[in-house]
This record gives C-alpha cells, structure tokens and sequence, in this order.
C-alpha cells in the first residue's frame, strides 16, 4: 500500500518519438551557443492544437526544454527561408519537441531532412541560467546558515524569479533571511568556479554521497554532476554558469512556511536582482524627495508620521461617531420623517456596522428607517421590516453599478449589542468597483420611493 502510495501517476504521452534517433543536446556541450544549425527528423501535428503541423523535432538542438524544474528557452527557427519563433520547448523521449507560433505549409515529408537556422533568446537563456544556479548557491547558504539537517524539498526556476523549498522545523527570522542572502551573494563575490562533468552512478554516489540527490533520484547509470568548487555538489540536468560571479547578485524577495516542515524561498538573481534594487531605490529616493529628508532620516520620520496618524485617526474616528450620534438625535426627533438617507461621506461602511446598532432601540421604537448611501456601499436600519421592503433595494444597486449579476444584499433581523433588539432590519451590500454615479444613482431611487434626503454630510 505505501509503495503504491509514494508512486507516481504514470505521464500520457501523447507522441511515439522511439523510431526516431535521439536528440543531440548541444547547450550541454556549450551553454553559451546561441546559433546554430540542424536537420528536421519529423513534424508532429499538435494535439493541443487542432492538430495543426507547429511541432518540430531536430537532429540536434541547443534549446533546453522544460526541465528539472526550469523553464525552457525561447528564440526562431528559420525553415525554408521562412522565420518561426519557438513559444516552447518539451522532452519527449529521447527527443527535443520545439513548438512554434503558427504551423507549417504542405506536407510533413516536404520538411524532413531539411536544414534549418535557429536562434536562442540570449537574456532568457541567461536569466534562467543564473536563476538555477543561484538556487544551488541559495542552497549552499541555507545549509551554512541554519545547518546540514536543510534538504531540498523542490525548487522552480522562472525568468521572473526562483523559488527552493527547504526542510526546516519553522518560519524563518528576518536576521536568518539577511544571513542567507550575504552568505549567497558572498559565495558569488568568491568567483568560484562551477565544474558540470557526466560521471558513473557508482562512483559519484561513493564519491559525494547522496546528498547528490537534492533535486530527486535521477534514472540511469550516468549522472550530470553540478560541482561549486567546495561549495555544493548536486545531480543536475540544467543550464548553469561557469562561475558564481556570472550569477551577479541575488536578493531574496520572502520567505513563508508552505506546510510543516518545509519553508519556501523566493528569489531573483542576475538581471532580475538590479531590477529589484533599483525598485527599492527608487522607493527610498521618492520618500527622501517627498519628506524632504536624508535617507538615514526615513525610518524616523515614517515613526512620526505613522504616531500621528494613529492619534489624528483616533481623533477623527470619535468625530465621526459624535456626527452620526448628532444625525440620529436629530432624525429621531423629526416626526414627520418615518424613512430617510444620508449620503455618506466614509469610504465604507465600517463606522455605521460599529454604532449603528446603539441606535436600534430608538428607531424601533418610533418606527423609522434610515439608509447611508456612500461611493460603493449602502447600509440601512429600519426599526421594522414592514417599513420597507429592503429586497426592493437589489434591482436599483444593481442598475446604478452597473452589475450583471444581482448583489449581495445581507440583512440581519436582530442586533445583540449593545441591548438585544429584534425584529429589525439591518441591512447592506458593499460593491468593490463601483461607478462615479453610484451614489447619485441609488439616492434618486430612494427619494423615488418615499425616503426623505434629510441632511447631506
């Protein structure tokens, strides 16, 4: 049962490249060839697309296909004088697939044995190089950092960014993220160099142990082994630089716990990495320039600012609920007002959810309703429901926002702080993108429909 468990569920595959010979992988003879030429064995009409002829299996390639969880190389393949560009690349088999933008002309035999001119995308092919072998630098500093019990759980590779899943017994500290991140970049700055080489199972395994296998078991009697000059040693099919300082610069971005025992990194490297510090610099550089400070100066006056508003939003947040205690005094007091809006100033409808049910009570018992209609929401109290029929509001909040599908209308029948207060209705819908007329639109239909527009905020 465990086996059958920890088995994996067997992959379709969709195209029969056996009788073909195997593709010659030309970036693992140079990662750094970017053109080159080769000969078409066999189209195959995509599957996936209405079987159209777009699925090119060459004699040799040097794009790298999705693999050991890094994506695969993108670029134009140039076929009979006419240029395609290659949206992805798969191993199927033994064979390299390359899929192009639109699908070939004419027959499939027309094709084969034709000689054609590729071209891989030079800062793809270089982002996704840098980011897979900063993750066995990542790696090495997470083993330094929080000690050898770290294992790898799985690792992703895109041109965006790099995640690696590490084993560890909890979240990590912010002073661990830097630790791990200086020890990564100084690893880099050490210029080591990396050794990529095809070595027998058996004597790699009794040369480096299984912690070769971070990335997985690998099938086969011969592994590809990734060696960061006394660094890190690991079986690797991916693209990867010939020395750490290649990689640049690596800047981890978050780290979160996943699931238990296990912690996930996201990083950038390389190009992606400036990206990312010329962004925070940017930002640093725009709050200097808005506060009229020095960059020492932005964490204490942000403090500042931050404990005045907490005081200011005090302050303003008790002047809200001394207006809408005033209002209700007021509309309480206006007997020939029994339903009435407002129309409301506050961004939602939190201050009316928070101290509109002190007011139930008194409402009940003089039996008015009042409705606070603001840019994107509307709440009501009626001290009865048979005042009015708040079902009636969904058609009109639907029309004035502009919505296909009915709103979410909740309404409750009872408050129960702070006095319990029944047979009520206590009602509201919140539209998160809501038009500029909102407002205006659902005030019109309650002063349509026998609400009084008693005084405007």
């Amino acid at each position: 049962l465990r086996n059958s468990q920890l088995a994996a569920a067997a992959e379709t595959v969709l195209y029969d490249t056996t009788h073909l010979e195997a593709t010659k992988n030309l970036y693992y003879d140079n990662h750094h060839l970017y053109d080159f030429e080769a000969k078409i064995l066999d189209i195959f009409p995509n599957l996936k697309n209405k079987n159209a002829l777009d699925l090119v299996i060459l004699d040799q390639s040097a794009f790298y296909p999705t693999s050991g969880g890094q994506q695969h190389d993108i670029g134009t393949m140039t076929i009979k004088g006419e240029k395609y560009d290659v949206v992805n690349v798969e191993k199927v088999g033994h064979s390299i697939m390359h899929v192009l933008d639109r699908p070939l002309e004419g027959e499939i035999d027309s094709y084969k044995g034709e000689t054609v001119q590729a071209h891989v995308d030079f800062d793809r092919r270089n982002q996704l190089r840098n980011h897979h072998t900063g993750t066995h630098i990542i790696f090495a500093a997470c083993r330094k950092v929080l000690g050898p019990h770290i294992w790898q759980n799985g690792a992703k590779k895109t041109v965006e960014q790099a995640h690696l899943d590490i084993t560890h017994y909890r979240s990590l500290t912010r002073e661990e993220e830097l630790g791990i991140e200086n020890e990564a970049n100084r690893i880099i700055m050490a210029c080591k160099d990396v050794k990529k080489s095809l070595v027998d199972k058996a004597v790699a395994e009794k040369e480096h142990g299984f912690r070769l296998y971070q990335g997985g078991i690998v099938p086969g009697n011969e592994l590809r082994v990734v060696n960061i000059e006394d660094t890190d040693v690991e079986a690797c099919c991916g693209t990867h630089c010939d020395n750490t300082a290649e990689v640049g610069w690596i800047r981890i971005l978050k780290t979160s716990r996943i699931s238990d025992g296990i912690v996930r990194l996201y990083y950038v490297a390389s190009e992606k990495a400036i990206d990312k510090l010329n962004q925070e610099t940017g930002i640093l550089h725009s709050l200097c320039q808005s506060w009229g400070v020095n960059q020492p100066d932005i964490l204490p006056t942000a403090s500042r600012f931050f404990d005045g508003y907490k005081k200011f939003g005090s302050k303003v947040k008790k002047q809200d609920q001394q207006i809408l205690d005033l209002q209700m005094k007021l509309f309480k007091a206006t007997a020939d007002q029994k339903l009435a809006f407002v129309q409301s100033d506050q961004e939602n409808p939190t201050l009316y959810f928070s101290f509109m049910s002190h007011h139930a009570a008194d409402l009940q018992a003089g039996n008015k309703g009042i409705v606070y209609v603001g840019d994107n929401f509307v709440f009501g109290l009626l001290g009865s429901p048979e005042l009015y029929d708040a079902k009636q509001l969904i058609p009109a909040i639907k029309a004035a926002a502009e919505m296909e599908k009915d709103p979410v209308l909740k309404i409750n029948n009872a408050v129960k702080k702070p006095k319990a207060v029944k047979n009520i209705a206590m009602f509201s819908a919140t539209i998160p993108k809501a038009p500029k007329t909102f407002r205006e639109k659902v005030c019109k239909f309650l002063a349509e429909n026998g609400f009084a527009d008693s005084f405007k905020e």
